[in-house]
């Protein structure tokens, strides 16, 4: 049998641009480390750095490789080009930077053979310089070995739409026409849908299968286009997955998909789209895409993402861009430090996310009280009168979002300035931000348990009051509780938080309250950084964490226990 007749078991497609650095290694994990007859088309988009030579020397040695100039630009058409010059049974695809673990494609391919199913999908691996971790860890799709099933028996697999952690029939993906779109973002995730809806039967093996190279800057071939291009692109492709899917109509795969998508591909997009830098006068296709998508989202769904959260796709439906930036930082986005907004500003998004009918009542309430309420409760400087005046009469249509708390529990500050916005009096709104805030002049986390403070109120306050410290997650006051007396040592005010008062891991921030015979106020902590100090605790269950510099707000950090974190170390390197 001649190269030219020859059938092999499994062809392999990689796309390649600019991977010189990676492709000798890509190729060798096929070529020597696979106990199965494969051939790898190589298909350059464009190479510049030498990428095109070295794959054409590999084919130039091995008659496995078949390498090809990419008739047009992207990685989609690379790949569709490769498919057509494909000879194999079965077809798999590959990025020319990765590595394909050994016995990867005779664990698919055995799979296939003995089940004769359309596809079968592997677990997989990323990995940078610095780490290796395993994103399926916590999805069921890939848990265990099975055959012959449909998307709706294991509606977690659609949570993983990459192309190259599986194994397709060449002649059912043939059949079914299935293409790469040109486009340049998220160009897998529809025909990998297209392929999951179709197929008569799938298979999963738990055999990590792929190990995906996550590298920095814009070198890869999933580099990001500019944000606006990159999001519109990743929208269309979405919204035409969500008709897909939603022609099953599947109860639990809906709601798979719409959590997936809400909380993680979506949301990384959405917030990509509101950090961007948007092109002055260049009108953008976002916001009526965003639009569409989300006229076709599952309600309960999306009504569980935390109000902030719907407000940022709310005001992403609008185009607002500066207000759903406002937001994720005033959520600490990214795991930054929150930057509370602007309480005018705050009101006015709250207002224009309530408008777009994405929120139903209770989730508007929510907002108001996160946006609004707590922002003008913790603020360290008092409203001034002209922003009173307009929070007031912004607030004035809306009565109903702050006549009750929507948290568990109320602090004193956050109900005074509910009444004053329900009542439209400015200058209890301006009274109820008492502009001040107690300092920790010393913190020290001591034994790996338990953190000492000494604090200074103000006199205005402490005298004839008793205090109390209090701890909840910045963003949830539900979670407020008493977390410790604080007691008078001489001229010196002296609190104790052990690790046991804070009830789960995390960030938990820090203040007072304090009730005097005319009522109860909470009080902002803030702490000098530089007064911050451990003795014994950096590995102890109590430890401080933050880069700030100067006056930041106090918090302490409960870290996880030893046996907790050894064994999220070991998952991490599986």
């Amino acid at each position: 049998m001649t190269d030219g007749e020859r059938t092999p078991a499994i062809s392999v497609v990689v796309p390649t641009h600019d991977v010189v650095e990676w492709v000798d290694d890509c190729l060798t994990s096929m070529l020597d480390d696979q106990d199965v007859d494969l051939e790898v088309i190589v298909v350059d988009d464009d190479s510049r750095d030498g990428t095109w030579e070295r794959v054409a020397a590999r084919a130039a040695a091995d008659p496995r490789v078949r390498a090809f100039r990419a008739p047009g630009v992207g990685g989609g058409q690379a790949r569709n080009f490769g498919v057509e010059q494909a000879r194999g049974e079965f077809l798999a695809f590959a990025d020319g930077d990765d590595l394909v673990p050994r016995g990867a494609y005779a664990a698919m391919l055995a799979s296939a053979r003995s089940s004769g199913s359309d596809m079968v999908v592997g677990d997989f691996l990323k990995f940078s310089a610095l780490a290796t971790w395993r994103p399926t860890e916590r999805w069921t799709g890939f848990a265990d070995r099975a055959q012959g099933l449909s998307l709706t028996d294991r509606p977690q697999l659609v949570r993983n739409r990459a192309c190259w952690n599986r194994l397709f029939r060449t002649r059912f993906w043939r059949e079914q026409a299935i293409a790469y779109p040109s486009v340049p973002r998220s160009n897998d995730i529809v025909p990998m849908v297209t392929a999951l809806v179709a197929a008569r039967t799938i298979d999963v093996v738990p055999d990590i299968v792929y190990l995906y190279r996550e590298r920095p800057g814009g070198t890869s071939m999933t580099a990001q286009a500019g944000a606006d291009a990159a999001v519109a692109s990743y929208l269309t492709q979405e919204l035409l997955c969500a008709r897909l899917l939603g022609s099953l109509e599947d109860d639990q795969l809906a709601a798979t998909y719409w959590q997936m998508v809400l909380n993680a591909d979506g949301w990384v997009h959405l917030r990509r789209y509101a950090r961007g830098v948007q092109t002055p006068g260049e009108a953008s296709a976002v916001p009526h895409l965003l639009t569409e998508l989300l006229s076709l989202r599952r309600a309960y769904t999306f009504s569980r993402l935390r109000p902030e959260k719907q407000a940022v796709y709310a005001l992403g439906t609008l185009g607002e861009v500066d207000l759903a930036r406002e937001v994720l930082d005033a959520i600490g986005d990214g795991g930054s430090d929150p930057v509370p907004m602007d309480p005018v500003r705050a009101m006015r998004a709250t207002q224009a996310a309530a408008g777009t009918g994405l929120l139903d009542e209770r989730a508007q309430r929510g907002l108001a009280y996160a946006l609004v309420v707590e922002n003008v409760a913790g603020r360290s400087t008092p409203l001034d009168q002209d922003a009173a005046d307009e929070l007031v009469a912004l607030a004035a249509p809306h009565a109903d979002w702050f006549a009750s708390s929507v948290a568990p529990v109320e602090r004193p500050q956050d109900r005074l300035v509910r009444a004053a916005l329900v009542s439209g009096d400015t200058r209890a709104l301006r009274d109820a931000s008492l502009g001040g805030e107690a300092q920790v002049v010393d913190a020290v986390v001591v034994g790996r348990t338990s953190a000492e403070l000494e604090l200074r109120p103000r006199a205005d306050l402490a005298t004839g009051a008793s205090l109390e410290l209090r701890a909840y997650k910045p963003g949830r006051p539900e979670t407020q509780r008493s977390v410790g007396r604080v007691r008078q040592d001489g001229d010196r005010w002296r609190a104790r938080v052990g690790a046991r008062a804070l009830p789960s891991e995390g960030t938990w921030a820090l203040e007072l309250l304090v009730t005097a015979p005319d009522g109860e106020v909470q009080v902002p902590l803030v702490v000098q950084r530089s007064a911050v100090r451990l003795q014994g605790g950096r590995l102890g269950r109590l430890t401080v964490r933050g880069k700030g510099t100067g006056t930041v707000p106090a918090t302490l950090f409960r870290r996880p226990s030893v046996v907790r974190r050894v064994v999220r170390a070991l998952r991490r390197r599986r």
